[in-house]
């Protein structure tokens, strides 16, 4: 955002709603009320980004100015420039609102802060990080309003939908959400939790961080820089009677060897991994270390998911099918018929003329059964497994998206983008 950028939004913002742009804690407003650009520059480049629905704001110093780019339904625009001269005051104050040290340009830190934006309060996840331009910040947009923990809300089909709530209901075992950051994992998480969680179970999650407050949800933030790792928390939880456990990733094999043990002494344990198909995950298990027969025994459902922009509705049209469309349902196992309706969107203003509004989750689920176990315990190849597991009625992350393609939701563009 330039400077008139700064004093236009200004302008548009009324005087009469002081909550426009609120930071909880009084000693941070006073030094975000003050006149000086840099915090002006913020509080604008924040709400600025809220109402464009970005999940993530960049500030990037360079050798001619300071950029400002924000990712917006996966994809990352830029959106203005400053002056260089502006970036370290523009640091400083991300900092404040953080409660980082100001005096601190050597070491990456890490921190949070919540902004009220008309009355809606948004939680941001602030990484500062020093390059060799200068220091870097990215925060990470957390806006409950826009999100939906709701299993039948996030964009996945019936029969995945049927397969995870089927496991979710029995007493003990592991369900892992796999796919790359960003990916919305721990949202999908936490619509399991939300369609589990009843009076008369005890649910705790492990978290690195707590991302949102869920009701009547015992939630622990680990904290490594105390001795407070994923491993350790697990333990103590364990000790604390859980019927239902979360833990937000397994990164190594003692997290991991906990879980998995912990899922086959009754407990039925949600996590995530950072893998890329639903077969991969078990792969990904067995590289940490744990024996495949463990594994064969306490996991219920992989699964692999992934995002897709979606249309924007209102600059939609129909056109003729592209061949590489054609071409991609010919290899796949789906059925379509020959009048195959297919859509583009040019872009406009209600878009911000990207030509996509929202995204829409794909999801690929494994369901472990006695053939798939089997070939787990003699240690057969990922290939062997996503062949057993396609040929026995999985769809693949691309037919899924593909799918999507079919029901007029998004291009063939994007499901190359985003599917291998």
């Amino acid at each position: 955002m330039s400077e008139d950028d700064i004093h236009k939004k200004e302008k548009d913002t009324p005087k009469d709603t002081p909550d426009v742009g609120k930071i909880e804690d009084e000693q941070k407003n006073i030094i975000l009320a003050s006149d000086s650009y840099a915090a002006k520059f913020v509080q604008r480049t924040i709400l600025d980004a809220v109402e464009r629905r970005a999940s993530d704001i960049f500030i990037e110093p360079s050798d001619e100015n300071l950029r400002i780019r924000y990712r917006i339904d996966g994809l990352l625009y830029e959106m203005g420039t400053c002056p260089l001269k502006h970036a370290s005051p523009i640091v400083s104050c991300c900092k404040v609102m953080s409660n980082l040290d100001i005096a601190e340009h050597r070491f990456p830190q890490d921190g949070r802060f919540r902004f009220h934006v008309r009355s809606n309060p948004v939680d941001f996840r602030v990484s500062v990080l020093a390059t060799n331009m200068g220091e870097r910040v990215v925060m990470r947009v957390l806006d409950k309003s826009r999100v939906e923990l709701n299993l039948d809300r996030l964009g996945f089909d019936g029969d995945s939908l049927q397969i995870i709530r089927r496991n979710l209901k029995k007493p003990y075992g592991m369900i892992l959400v796999c796919g790359p950051t960003g990916c919305g994992k721990t949202t999908t998480l936490y619509a399991c939790l939300r369609y589990i969680d009843s009076i008369d179970v005890n649910i705790t999650t492990v978290e690195d961080p707590i991302e949102f407050q869920l009701p009547g949800i015992n939630q622990v933030a680990v904290n490594e820089e105390i001795g407070l790792t994923f491993a350790s928390v697990l333990r103590s939880t364990l000790r604390q009677d859980p019927d239902i456990i979360m833990v937000g990733e397994i990164r190594d094999f003692e997290t991991a060897d906990i879980a998995v043990k912990a899922s086959l002494t009754g407990h039925l344990v949600l996590s995530t991994l950072h893998t890329t198909t639903a077969t991969g995950a078990v792969v990904r298990f067995i590289n940490m270390g744990i024996e495949p027969f463990l594994i064969a025994s306490s996991c219920l459902v992989t699964a692999s998911q992934s995002l897709l922009r979606r249309f924007c509705s209102k600059c939609k049209e129909e056109v003729e099918p592209p061949e590489t469309l054609r071409e991609a349902l010919k290899n796949s196992s789906l059925s379509v018929s020959e009048h195959l309706k297919y859509y583009q969107s040019q872009g406009c203003r209600f878009c911000n003329n990207t030509g996509h509004s929202g995204r829409e989750g794909i999801i690929e689920v494994l369901e472990l059964d006695s053939e798939i176990r089997d070939l787990l315990i003699n240690k057969e190849s990922e290939g062997r497994l996503r062949e057993v597991a396609v040929r026995k009625g999985m769809r693949t992350l691309r037919e899924k998206a593909l799918m999507k393609v079919i029901e007029g939701i998004t291009t063939i563009e994007e499901v190359y983008r985003v599917t291998l």
